[in-house]
């Protein structure tokens, strides 16, 4: 089966959408099956908003059996289509939210036409409400093959007009697959066909995360014995670091040398926000930008708990990086979390935007070390009971196959 991704981030960008689509290509390429990535070339989000030519990245390679296709993006012409895109969203004629959502980004039309001259058995489009999933339902029509989104839905962010265009585009895949039942019950009240939505949920290759020395990341940074809390993942707007930091004052209060370590990829407002925050120089902070994957089994080691009180999240794959670690997890009380997290048996849910609730649960965990590994190793036999990146993939796997036959 050859199973074609339209994306508008691939390797070596990193987040939880990205993440998710390279476990499962993998899986399925090391299965036999033929995979490939069409994307941009740009890393992040926020270089959309600017693309320069990426010398640092081949327009084309083979990865993990994986070939990607990095196609270059027009600055100029996209900025033109933004501005009248926005107009007819502005305008409230009919049809304007579409044309929007055709301009959105990453504006690369050229996926249509590079997917028919690949002829897929099937297409794969991801996130919701990147251009990648007209892209996909385009060259699946002209194709006559089926084609599948996983939208990744953050729901605090759909708004009216996102909400016509979801309405308009989703009933037309062969299927959908959902992260939770939160994400597909959502779906089916918005009058989307059950019968298409598939909640398959997200895995985890574990074998990544092996081994690590938690005495090694200790050393590197010269921490002592105290307890370390870990925020891991994209540093950007209602991940909740702002909450953690207004949180610390309280948690240092009870335990002082208590390190919180802030990684993951940086951002505009990461960047903005914290130099200008009265932490900033605290002995405290650890801030790690980009770090390399490989140093991520040693931070999961050292940490005691895993915070993450973001309001921005569709499932959640830090918490399974630290369950795997058999780590306890903090999340905020989203629909999506508290799918994940069950309270007071593998971690602990507090409101979002709720400092002093955070500072709560962390002093707790902090202060009940047996606690903090009953809810860990609970954390760790749901991983592999459940989330084990191979089951997952068998899943899609059977779906797909079974969407080519039909």
């Amino acid at each position: 089966m050859h199973i074609l991704a339209l994306t508008h981030l691939f390797y070596p960008a990193r987040g939880g959408t990205e993440l998710a689509l390279q476990e499962w290509a993998c899986t399925l390429a090391g299965k036999g099956h033929r995979l490939t990535v069409v994307t941009s070339n740009q890393i992040t989000l926020e270089d959309f908003r600017n693309p320069l030519p990426n010398t640092t990245l081949s327009r084309e390679e083979l990865w993990k059996g994986i070939r990607i296709i990095r196609l270059s993006l027009s600055p100029g012409q996209r900025s033109i289509l933004a501005k009248l895109g926005a107009l007819a969203l502005r305008s409230r004629l009919p049809g304007g939210d579409r044309i929007w959502f055709m301009n959105q980004l990453p504006y690369l039309p050229r996926m249509i036409r590079t997917a028919c001259d690949l002829k897929p058995d099937l297409i794969y489009a991801v996130p919701f409400p990147t251009a990648t999933i007209y892209y996909a339902s385009v060259a699946a029509r002209k194709l006559g093959c089926p084609w599948v989104i996983q939208p990744h839905l953050h729901v605090r962010d759909i708004n009216a007009s996102l909400e016509t265009i979801l309405r308009w585009i989703f009933p037309r895949a062969s299927a959908i697959l959902t992260n939770t039942w939160a994400e597909k019950n959502y779906l089916a009240q918005k009058g989307i066909p059950e019968k298409i939505i598939h909640p398959l949920g997200q895995g985890i290759d574990l074998d990544p995360l092996a081994g690590g020395e938690k005495g090694r990341f200790r050393n590197r940074y010269g921490l002592k014995d105290g307890p370390i809390l870990l925020f891991l993942g994209r540093k950007v707007e209602h991940k909740g670091i702002d909450t953690i930091l207004e949180a610390m004052p309280a948690i240092w209060k009870q335990n002082p040398e208590t390190v919180l370590v802030l990684a993951g990829q940086s951002s505009p407002y990461f960047q903005n926000f914290f130099p200008a925050h009265p932490l900033f120089h605290d002995r405290h902070i650890i801030c790690l930008d980009n770090f390399p994957d490989t140093d991520k089994a040693d931070l999961l080691e050292a940490c005691d708990v895993l915070i993450l009180p973001s309001q921005v999240e569709s499932f959640g794959v830090v918490f399974l990086e630290a369950w795997s670690k058999g780590k306890p997890v903090i999340g905020a009380r989203i629909p999506a979390v508290e799918e994940m997290i069950r309270p007071e048996e593998d971690g602990l849910l507090v409101p979002y935007g709720d400092p002093q609730a955070l500072s709560q649960a962390v002093v707790r965990l902090l202060k009940d070390p047996e606690l903090r590994k009953a809810m860990g190793e609970k954390g760790r036999r749901k991983v592999f009971e459940k989330y084990e990146i191979a089951k997952v993939a068998d899943q899609m796997e059977a779906l797909f196959l079974s969407l080519c036959r039909s």
